[in-house]
């Protein structure tokens, strides 16, 4: 049996369907509400020496506050987010990309000091997406 929908159901119809999807995208745009707390890594070590490993979501970055030791180390960022993000750090001349769902990585020769860690795509950093990398 086939069955007859008004008009006006459907439009309401629409209209719930496109709530519902604007509220999704608002919940994943903002990280699903879940509050980021910074935390510190000293990272991992291999054989080619230390490696740090950072992770990108919109729109912060865990570790935000990443600590390390001098010398040779492996920088790896990964996107878990759904968007592109990067991982910036003007004093090492490092520019890590990821689309969603892939790494980039490089080694570095790390010296002592405090150094600035931000996304570049626009609004991004503005948005959360920065942190500190401390070398000692």
């Amino acid at each position: 049996m086939m069955r007859m929908f008004s008009h006006s159901h459907l439009l309401r119809r629409a209209s719930v369907l496109a709530v519902v999807a604007a509220v999704a995208l608002l919940v994943v745009g903002c990280g699903g509400g879940q509050g980021a707390e910074p935390t510190t890594s000293t990272g991992s070590t291999s054989a080619a020496g230390d490696v740090l490993s950072v992770e990108g979501t919109e729109f912060s970055f865990t570790p935000s506050t990443v600590k390390a030791s001098a010398g040779q180390t492996t920088i790896r960022f990964t996107n878990h987010g759904g968007v592109e993000h990067d991982f910036l750090i003007d004093a090492l001349d490092l520019h890590l990309h990821a689309n969603p769902g892939k790494a980039a990585e490089a080694t570095v020769t790390l010296t002592p000091g405090t150094y600035a860690t931000y996304c570049s795509i626009p609004g991004h950093r503005e948005s959360g997406m920065k942190g500190t990398l401390t070398v000692s």
